[in-house]
């Protein structure tokens, strides 16, 4: 706990020059679902330290895109050497023309899936999100125990590919954790040696494959 707390610390002195002042950490075991340490904010930094950071719903970002993937692998539209296009589009949109950019406003043309994700590529993860479609996602996701989504998949639209929706540490870090277990999900304790009851939200080959890509 006293580790996590200071290499919060750390990272939020080492980002002050960016204006970042809020983070939160959770440490859980993966086998067993114990927590091992939880810092809820960074304490005299944050701007807003009586808000628990890991239970505040944030945008997640990126860090919903191995679970898009795993989701296209799982049903054979992609496999980790597929190419996708990386290039500028226009999406039309019920509210307007959506228009996903990469974060560094370049763009690698043809890449395999693999290289996509490790890269975390907007544009091929929205294309991805096209076909599998985003209420099947919002399936995965809700399957994952992310709450608070929406039922509308057109409130969310290709955004979701990006991570529009709102979700807590405390869900995201269970979900990763599904991806560490070969796919199976469990519930996370405060509790040592809490009896653990498992159920499968990926198969055990998109879990290795979704986890060979992050190892990159």
């Amino acid at each position: 706990q006293r580790f996590a707390t200071d290499v919060l610390r750390e990272q939020i002195l080492a980002l002050k020059a960016q204006n970042v002042s809020d983070g939160a950490v959770l440490v859980v075991e993966n086998r067993t679902g114990e927590i091992l340490a939880y810092v809820g904010n960074s304490g005299e930094l944050a701007s807003a330290r009586f808000v628990d950071g890991v239970r505040a719903p944030r945008q997640a970002g990126s860090t919903l895109k191995p679970f898009l993937y795993g989701l296209a692998f799982e049903q054979r539209l992609l496999t980790p050497a597929s190419l996708l296009d990386d290039s500028a589009m226009d999406i039309a949109d019920p509210r307007g023309i959506y228009r996903p950019r990469n974060y560094d406003e370049r763009y690698q043309g043809l890449v395999t899936a693999r290289a996509a994700l490790a890269s975390s590529l907007n544009i091929p993860a929205v294309k991805t999100l096209g076909l599998v479609g985003t209420e099947a996602f919002l399936r995965k996701l809700r399957e994952l125990s992310f709450g608070g989504l929406t039922e509308d998949q057109d409130f969310y639209g290709p955004s979701l590919a990006l991570g529009s929706a709102d979700v807590t540490l405390w869900n995201l870090v269970n979900a990763y954790r599904s991806l560490a277990n070969g796919g199976r999900w469990s519930e996370i304790s405060y509790l040592a040696g809490k009896q653990v009851t498992e159920r499968r939200v990926f198969s055990e080959e998109g879990a290795f494959l979704v986890s060979s890509i992050l190892s990159d």
